[in-house]
Parts: C-alpha cells; sequence; structure tokens
C-alpha cells in the first residue's frame, strides 16, 4: 500500500520553527496534517514518524500489507537507508523510524515533490 508523507518547515532547514507535518495514504482516503516545532529535518521525521504511528495504531487497515512510503526529502530517505550520516540530534529519531520496521513491515523510497499527494500547495502559503 503506497504512503507518502510530507514536511513544509517556514524557517531556514537548519532553525527551530514552526513547520507542517503530513501525510497520504491515497488507497484509503486518508490525510492528516498538523503543526510541528523543529527543524526541516525534525519536521520531516515527525511526518514519518506520525504515519508509522497511525499504521502501527490501526493493524486492520493494514493487515497483510507492506507500507510503501515516499518522501520527497533526499536527506531523509538517504539517512533511513544508512547512505548518509544524520547528526546527533536526529539520531532520537532515526532510531525510532528504524524500530518500527519490527512492528509495521514499510520500505522507503524517495519520490519527486510534483509526484507527493501530501505535499498540499496550501500547507505554502
Amino acid at each position: 500500500m503506497k504512503c507518502f508523507f510530507y514536511s513544509h518547515h517556514f524557517e531556514s532547514p537548519h532553525q527551530r520553527g514552526p513547520g507542517v507535518v503530513s501525510f497520504v495514504i491515497p488507497e484509503l482516503s486518508i490525510t492528516f496534517r498538523a503543526r510541528y516545532m523543529g527543524t526541516e529535518l525534525e519536521c520531516y521525521y515527525a511526518a514519518l514518524l506520525a504515519l508509522l504511528e497511525f499504521a502501527d495504531l490501526n493493524p486492520q487497515l493494514f493487515k497483510e500489507k507492506i507500507l510503501q512510503v515516499f518522501s520527497d526529502n533526499s536527506t531523509l530517505v538517504s539517512q533511513m537507508k544508512g547512505q548518509l550520516l544524520c547528526g546527533k540530534e536526529l539520531e532520537p529519531l532515526l532510531n525510532m523510524a528504524l524500530a518500527y520496521k519490527k512492528k509495521v513491515p514499510y520500505s522507503l523510497a524517495w519520490v519527486s515533490p510534483h509526484d507527493n499527494p501530501a505535499m498540499d500547495p496550501s500547507l505554502l502559503e
């Protein structure tokens, strides 16, 4: 089942500030959006963790399915695949996302921002 997550951060990428996290599961017609305070990458990790927590808390929706999770943030995807190191401040978030693999089987891949339905243009206003 394909799932997409996205985050929009309103400050410079490395500065903590307000953002919006979002995930979409098109097959189930589910859209989630929430505010979040953090750096750009912290917001992206928060969006991924919200998606994985939702899947974990709603096993009946995902029974016998492997989640195909997509993000337009290549840094996060590379960190999750072990291709890029993350800083100590992001390690707890990375470890939580990796720990979910034991509960919720998922794969993670990059998708173009234009092909990411979790990126709602209204988030950019």
